[in-house]
């Protein structure tokens, strides 16, 4: 099947979908699936492995990310369109992996992300409003994001915008005001753990550098998308790692770092944000984290399925275009359904597992995208010497190939530590069923379209 023709762009694009996202749009979406939940939560566990060395920590973890935006960057560049994560494997690699691989990923995302984003909400807002019960908050929250994606691209970017704002300014607060306080003293010892506990703290940290890459996923939506992918990669990495490397410096820095190993971004905050700054941390830095991620994945969340329907693997009539908000709302209604669903049967008390459940979601998709990057050139060689940017020489393939090699020790590492927990066994044994359960469905219908 031939790839969609595609560069400047019409107004509207595949599946009835509008081109609305500007380069601006696409930065703001990047910079808040990125900076989230995990920056906030991670920067302290990460510290008790790694102690003052926690800056080199983001670092180590940006490098190998950054290889793997290259590839994706390219793919991009290359062949923008709607659901490009399934659209790349599926072409370049293998339909059945393709199928597979999202239906993997959009497991993880329903059972595990969602809540996790929608419960972390809930559990930051109570910082500044205690009363708040905590289930039925993270419902709001998933409610609220679900109708401003249904009424269409324009308003969830324009929202995805403004609290993008509001939360680097908070994070600038953050460093700001943690800045005067940092003590060189309190950096030491700067390798507690010796270099093990460093390239560990660096792995887990791995997992705050990713997002961006689910921008393949709007390119049917995006103005000019085979040079406002690029683009917005060269913007928004650097924005996040150096965010990233300051927080780091002040966390570990403002406060003996044996003090803030373990604990989240707010309780070091506390330590030096007075008066009214404290609360605009909390809502303005966590809860906005969080919302621009809930709110990103929501975005790029629908498209993969879009393009699988599309292909036949499941019913159309499920990710049908609204005429009238150009979104596909009865795939957002069913992901809103699952994802609500299994933030009640879990509970707040499985964040962990829904924390677990993300990651491995989050990571593993990246393998067979790159693949699909490593044959670009053998399936679609007129699309990759046209495209305005591409990888050449060593680099075509050193950049796939770390990113291969990342994502199967990544998984390795949150798999060996979703079943060394009690709660986590039960989502792994939940997530490897619902997995085999869509494996054999693709075998079944695989040799069903062979029969016909």
């Amino acid at each position: 099947m031939n790839p969609p023709a595609n560069k400047e762009g019409p107004a509207t694009s595949e599946f009835g979908l509008r081109r609305v996202l500007g380069l601006r749009d696409v930065v703001a979406i990047e910079v808040g699936q990125t900076i989230g939940a995990g920056v906030f939560v991670l920067t302290g566990l990460a510290m008790s492995y790694c102690g003052g060395s926690l800056p080199l920590a983001y670092i180590l973890a940006a490098v190998p990310i950054i290889f793997m935006f290259l590839a994706i960057a390219m793919l991009g560049s290359a062949i923008p369109t709607t659901g490009g994560t399934y659209y790349y494997i599926s072409r370049f690699f293998s339909p059945k992996a393709a199928v597979v691989g999202i239906w993997g990923y959009t497991i993880c995302a329903l059972l595990g992300a969602f809540p996790l984003y929608a419960v972390s909400c809930a559990k930051y807002l109570q910082a500044v409003w205690p009363e708040l019960p905590t289930l039925p908050t993270a419902v709001a929250v998933l409610t609220v994001l679900f109708a401003v994606n249904v009424l269409g691209l324009v308003v969830a970017s324009a929202l995805q915008a403004v609290t993008v704002g509001i939360l680097l300014v908070a994070l600038t607060v953050f460093v700001i005001a943690g800045v005067p306080h940092i003590s060189l003293a309190n950096l030491t010892p700067l390798f507690p753990a010796g270099i093990g506990g460093l390239v560990l703290a660096s792995s887990l940290l791995t997992f705050t550098h990713t997002g961006s890459n689910g921008i393949i996923e709007l390119g049917g939506e995006i103005k000019d998308p085979s040079r406002t992918i690029p683009r917005s990669f060269l913007i928004s990495v650097p924005i996040v790692v150096v965010f990233y490397i300051l927080i780091a410096f002040v966390a570990a820095g403002a406060r003996p770092w044996t003090a803030s190993a373990g604990q989240t971004l707010t309780a070091t905050a506390a330590t030096f944000l007075g008066g009214g700054l404290f609360p605009f941390f909390v809502v303005g830095g966590g809860v906005l984290a969080i919302i621009t991620t809930l709110n990103a994945t929501f975005m790029f969340g629908t498209k993969s399925l879009v393009r699988m329907a599309d292909d036949g693997w499941i019913p159309k009539s499920l990710t049908a275009i609204s005429p009238r908000f150009a979104t596909p709302h009865r795939l957002l209604f069913l992901i809103y359904l699952v994802s609500t669903g299994s933030l009640l049967v879990f509970g707040e008390k499985a964040l962990n597992g829904f924390a677990a459940l993300a990651s491995i979601g989050a990571i593993l998709i990246f393998a067979p995208v790159m693949v699909a990057a490593l044959r670009l050139k053998r399936f679609a060689p007129k699309e990759y010497e046209a495209a305005p940017y591409k990888l050449k020489g060593a680099w075509y393939h050193v950049a796939p190939i770390v990113g291969i090699l990342l994502t199967f020790l990544t998984v390795i590492l949150l798999t060996t530590d979703l079943f060394s927990r009690p709660d986590g066994v039960v989502f792994a044994v939940v997530f490897l069923g619902l997995l085999a359960a869509g494996t054999a469905y693709v075998l079944w219908r695989s040799r069903r379209q062979a029969r016909a």
